[in-house]
């Protein structure tokens, strides 16, 4: 999900104090029952451990909403039916969701009137006999009420009805994340269980258009001047992206072809019937297509191409990524780009709680800096500052969420989007192939795939495809806090460069940052840019130049979050001992590492162990891919200009 933040941007960079207080998705404070519950840690969920508990007894394999609705009422009546499998011997206790405000008038199970329990949101219905593991569960729930007000959501509430403007469009529209899906359907909010199939009916006035997750089968005609939109999708899907949108819409739908499938994605797209509202819109809904070639050429297919995706307008202030129909306010470029994104990062691969939505939202967040990159590339520069800006914006904290109760904490805009995208955009940097990059998240992809996630499994994923230990990244980047500076002194003496770079950081909680730099050197003849290892708090360097160096500039691609000052000269910076060269880890089993030495070598040369010349390679930073090579030992030459190093390494 994204807020809308263009009418934010100036205000919070200027008043950053501001900023640090207010809640990324729409300035609502988060709701204070919520955040009253104890605050407890890296809890699924809203409701008791106990609850919880009883919950997790069984599995949920569908849910079918049938609900009246109409586009300028918070009024819900209907029902819903929740078909599940037992997970538990002894089973008695159906346990779900369903905010106070909705009353109950009846609940079956298998047919069979139940009794229920209520204590505030918690419900539990009682069956006539135990069920054993496996069996089946059939749960169908009649109730009415008024969907409550009062921010509870990420942006407002489970349901909200506004009018749209200028087009003057009254709209009932669905927002469940994080915690208020059962604020107008009964549920049960456990991000591990994902539904295998979602039925949503809804029946409103003939006016009025329904937009919702999947296919619509059906618009069957009712009494009363009303109709029933009926929407099926067969595709896991978790409980918050279970949407509807309602309002008077004209539909403008077209059908993109993707790589890797033989067939197009059909597009549909609800906007405002109004004559205007076409003309206004077309231009970015038609990128769409655009972005679905592009991610699907990066992360692998659009994972909901036998059904669709399409967009429902809401007058939301940003937009929520409901499976296969986003509910969206207008389609500005990094708006669209992100909601599409979140169809791979957040819907078919979805955070297994809380605490890692940087996993949703920081990739979401990315995708928009990849679509720029390739239709916009003139605007990377501004995304890449203006998020380095938000996410240097005090306070500091973990990208990981430590309380995955707190909404205002988990839509934390500076961390949970901004330093969250640029995760992936040092990983990519650390990597430095896009190749491997790429190939990691779709590996990461296929690994969990209509599942959940967590940080270490991504980790293990990335691991995995570069062969490569990552600990040291993610324990830095996602489970520490802050920045790392650099205070670089330099010096020059004849054609010797000599640089010494300083690192601090921001926190406490992560006194040092292991981390590749660039070094942008300025002479008076050219440009060079120097790719250096920074495994130690002080480092320095030595270098061969031509010209007269004119300035040093550190990170001038922009690839790393760091605030450091400009690099000064120093007269009496006039002499290097250089460390003992090694490479790292050894046995290895899929890249090298170069440590010490004077700068890169000028190439690198790996020979077998009776001398015969394996493969010869020019070294564009530290790390060096070595997994082609067949298990067993080799001797690696290293050239400097003037000098030789050679070690022997095992590839495992």
């Amino acid at each position: 999900m994204k807020k809308i933040y263009l009418f934010l941007w100036c205000l919070c960079l200027t008043i950053p104090a501001a900023l640090a207080q207010t809640p990324d998705k729409g300035g609502f404070t988060c709701a204070d029952a919520k955040n009253r519950k104890g605050h407890m840690l890296l809890a699924d969920g809203i409701t008791s451990e106990p609850h919880r508990a009883l919950m997790r007894q069984y599995d949920i394999n569908y849910y079918k909403l049938n609900l009246e609705l109409e586009r300028n009422s918070l009024d819900v009546r209907g029902s819903v039916t929740i078909g599940a499998t037992v997970l538990a011997n002894g089973f008695v206790n159906f346990a779900f969701e369903l905010h106070p405000d909705m009353q109950l008038q009846q609940v079956l199970i298998d047919g069979v009137n139940s009794e229920v329990i209520r204590t505030g949101g918690e419900a539990i219905a009682t069956l006539r006999a135990a069920k054993n593991n496996k069996q089946k569960v059939k749960v169908e729930i009649f109730y009415s009420g008024r969907a409550p007000s009062g921010a509870s959501a990420a942006i407002g509430n489970g349901l909200n009805t506004a009018v749209a403007q200028p087009w003057g469009k009254q709209v009932l529209w669905s927002l469940s994340e994080p915690f208020a899906a059962y604020e107008w359907f009964p549920c049960k909010q456990l991000l591990a269980d994902k539904a295998d199939s979602v039925e949503v009916w809804v029946t409103t006035d003939v006016n009025n258009k329904v937009g919702s997750n999947g296919v619509l089968q059906r618009v069957t005609p009712m009494p009363n001047q009303k109709h029933r939109f009926e929407w099926k999708s067969t595709y896991p899907i978790a409980y918050y992206l279970i949407s509807v949108a309602v309002s008077q819409y004209q539909e403008y739908s077209f059908e993109v072809p993707i790589p890797g499938v033989n067939q197009p994605v059909f597009v549909q797209n609800y906007i405002y019937d109004h004559p205007q509202a076409l003309a206004t819109y077309k231009a970015g809904i038609d990128r769409t297509a655009d972005f679905l070639q592009i991610f699907s050429e990066m992360f692998g297919p659009y994972p909901f191409y036998k059904e669709k995706y399409g967009h429902s307008m809401a007058p939301m202030g940003g937009g929520m990524e409901h499976q296969t129909m986003t509910t969206q306010q207008d389609f500005g470029f990094t708006l669209t780009a992100h909601e599409l994104g979140h169809q791979w990062w957040g819907d078919e691969v979805t955070n297994a709680d809380w605490s890692h939505i940087w996993l949703n939202e920081g990739f979401a967040s990315y995708s928009e800096l990849l679509a720029l990159e390739r239709l916009q590339p003139d605007q990377r520069q501004t995304w890449l500052n203006r998020a380095s800006q938000f996410a240097l914006i005090p306070p500091k904290g973990q990208v990981f969420v430590q309380d995955s109760t707190n909404v205002s904490r988990i839509f934390y805009y500076p961390l949970t989007y901004m330093k969250a995208g640029f995760v992936l955009h040092m990983l990519r940097h650390t990597l430095q192939e896009d190749a491997l990059f790429f190939k990691v998240l779709q590996e990461y992809r296929k690994e969990f795939r209509y599942k959940v996630a967590t940080t270490r499994g991504f980790q293990r994923v990335a691991e995995w495809v570069t062969g490569r230990s990552l600990s040291y990244f993610f324990d830095q980047w996602v489970y520490g806090e802050g920045y790392p500076s650099f205070n670089v002194t330099w010096n020059q003496e004849e054609n010797n460069l000599y640089l010494k770079s300083v690192q601090t950081t921001s926190s406490a909680a992560t006194p040092f940052f292991r981390t590749e730099v660039e070094y942008k050197i300025t002479t008076t003849l050219k440009d060079t840019v120097v790719l250096l290892q920074h495994d130690s708090p002080t480092k320095q360097y030595k270098f061969r130049v031509s010209g007269q160096v004119l300035s040093i500039t550190v990170d001038p691609n922009q690839w790393l979050l760091e605030n450091s000052p400009p690099a000064t000269q120093d007269p009496s910076l006039n002499s290097y001992t250089p460390e003992e060269f090694s490479i790292y880890p050894n046995p290895t089993v899929g890249s090298l590492t170069l440590r010490g030495g004077e700068g890169l070598p000028v190439q690198l040369v790996v020979y077998d162990m009776i001398g015969r010349k394996v493969f010869t390679l020019v070294p564009s930073g530290p790390y060096n891919n070595v997994s082609h090579l067949r298990p067993g030992s080799y001797i690696l030459k290293a050239e400097f200009i003037g000098k030789t190093e050679i070690v022997r390494f095992v590839k495992l």
